[in-house]
């Protein structure tokens, strides 16, 4: 079954949960790549500037995307408006976002509630001024940039916040001046946007509900996102087929984050290094994703809902065919790559650790379901195929130390409001 379709036939109640906990991929898999730049010697510096460049390598690619599959068309405020609002760097609920359009070249955002913020504010001023500052002045930009090159995002207040528990959290202006120079080219953002997970094609489906559902298709919401801007917008406003599709661009940004963070960690601390600290953030962020995912759905540890789980896991890269079989007490999970160059071992992100037969995202993914499961993964350039064995007989492979460390703040433990009625 390909995942596409098995994210077009979940039933709405089920599609709006997958959405959010994909939403949500983007703060995980930095929560599990960060820590390692730190333990790997960068230091807060080398942590603020991997940040920077993760997120201005991947957000004018994911972002100019977005626009294609949801049809924002222009290149004013509100233009950039509509993309910040389908962003994994703004997750619904996680971050309370409004909206003011003021006019085609200027427009206010205000955070009411920052999950981030209170990640980060109890470890001290200098992390708060190091995420508000020095990584959102560059990183706001470039966001801009797949729009108007010429938008300038600047704060009219933000944290440290004075007084501490002053609201909002941070506010802040979109002003276009054709007199400001252009943002990029970014070099980064260049090579980002050649890999082959790049050009996954993604559309919204014309006939929803490919396969039999266990609930009921939505039959109102925005199809697309041409009309005006809504400035209350939710995930639960999309119609069905366009909320899948959504949800696959959510794991598109979240896997091209991981790439570029992956570029630039090349550079840093070279190519073996940079491979090992993308081993931990798949098995950080594949652990808690599992964890999220199985109690949003219901899942069971066993073989069926553990089919279910790799059917579904947002840390399973874009792009590839799925065919999952169940029998007995293994599960097999096979890859078809429906891109040339998806495998090449020398693929930033996970695509490339799937090409080279690492295993260790895959087997957390499995683990933290089963955690008795025995996990095999190989590699090559036609497919990858994972095969996992349930037994309980075997000792409970416990949590990683990634996805300890990522599970620290309130994302990993964050509840999403997911019904129809109201967030």
């Amino acid at each position: 079954m390909n995942q596409a379709i098995e994210l077009d036939g979940l039933a709405r109640h089920d599609l709006l949960r997958v959405a959010h906990e994909y939403m949500l991929l983007g703060m995980l898999v930095n929560r599990a790549m960060l820590p390692q730049v730190v333990l790997g010697g960068g230091g807060l510096d080398g942590l603020n500037e991997v940040a920077i460049d993760e997120w201005m390598g991947a957000s004018p690619v994911y972002t100019k995307r977005m626009r294609t599959l949801m049809g924002i068309e222009g290149h004013g405020v509100e233009a950039i408006m509509k993309a910040l609002q389908l962003d994994v760097g703004f997750v619904h609920q996680y971050m309370d976002v409004a909206y003011k359009l003021i006019d085609d070249q200027h427009g206010e955002f205000w955070l009411q509630h920052c999950g981030a913020l209170m990640d980060a504010e109890p470890h001290g001023e200098d992390r708060v001024f190091g995420m508000c500052h020095t990584i959102e002045d560059p990183t706001f930009d470039a966001t801009a940039l797949a729009t108007n090159p010429r938008a300038r995002i600047r704060p009219i207040h933000r944290p440290p916040r004075q007084p501490v528990d002053r609201h909002p959290h941070c506010h802040w202006t979109i002003v276009i001046d054709e007199a400001n120079e252009p943002v990029g080219p970014i070099a980064l953002t260049e090579q980002v946007g050649a890999l082959a997970m790049a050009s996954v094609p993604n559309a919204i489906a014309t006939s929803h509900r490919s396969h039999a559902s266990a609930g009921p298709v939505s039959p109102v919401g925005l199809a697309d996102y041409r009309g005006p801007l809504q400035p209350a917008l939710r995930l639960r406003d999309l119609a069905d087929p366009t909320l899948a599709a959504v949800a696959r661009e959510f794991q598109m940004q979240s896997h091209l984050l991981v790439s570029s963070g992956e570029l630039t960690l090349r550079e840093r601390f070279g190519r073996e290094a940079a491979a090992e600290m993308t081993v931990a953030t798949a098995t950080g962020a594949g652990w808690i994703a599992s964890e999220r995912l199985a109690a949003a759905l219901g899942l069971a540890a066993d073989t069926s809902g553990l089919a279910r789980l790799l059917m579904l896991h947002p840390m399973v890269p874009p792009g590839f065919d799925r065919v999952v079989r169940a029998e007995g007490a293994q599960v097999q999970l096979v890859l078809t790559p429906d891109v040339d160059g998806l495998l090449d071992p020398d693929h930033a992100g996970v695509p490339g650790l799937l090409a080279r037969g690492e295993g260790r995202g895959i087997e957390a993914m499995v683990h933290a379901l089963c955690p008795t499961a025995a996990v095999q993964v190989s590699g090559e350039r036609e497919r990858v195929v994972v095969d996992a064995i349930l037994d309980p007989a075997q000792p409970p492979v416990k949590m990683p130390d990634s996805a300890a460390l990522a599970m620290i703040g309130i994302a990993a433990s964050w509840t999403f409001d997911t019904s129809d009625v109201g967030e």
